[in-house]
């Protein structure tokens, strides 16, 4: 597993009917998502979910992105095989996560981006399957 760099924080916490993972931190980085996306990923598996929130909350993007290799990395994962709502922590990040969503849907997966966890639960507690 990629190790997360120490100023970067996950925290998991069992909800009714999902895994909710929350990331923040001063910074982020090609190398930090792949990371935490990697740690999650464990942790879907090791609980059997089905549905899972993540909610994001870092700092500057250093270096450039990479939303298709990103989404590629998802997908061999795992992740397109369950439900996941991506909130979004910090809303002048929204068009890049939008735009990852997109490339997600385009290679099957079952995922979407919000701006809030209200929205998120609600689509993930009645939303598509």
């Amino acid at each position: 597993m990629i190790p997360l760099p120490e100023d970067i924080r996950l925290v998991f916490e069992d909800r009714p009917g999902y895994l909710y993972a929350q990331v923040t931190g001063p910074r982020d980085s090609h190398e930090i998502t792949l990371a935490y996306w990697t740690a999650i990923a464990h942790e879907v598996r090791k609980r059997g979910a089905g549905k899972l929130m993540v909610f994001e909350n870092l700092g500057d993007h250093e270096g450039g992105r990479d939303l298709p290799a990103v989404v590629d990395a998802l997908i061999a994962m795992g992740l397109d095989r369950i439900q996941v709502a991506f909130v979004v922590g910090r809303v002048e990040q929204m068009a890049h996560m939008e735009h990852g969503e997109i490339l997600a849907l385009e290679r099957g997966a079952n995922g979407r981006v919000f701006g809030n966890s209200t929205v998120a639960e609600h689509w993930l507690r009645h939303g598509s399957h």
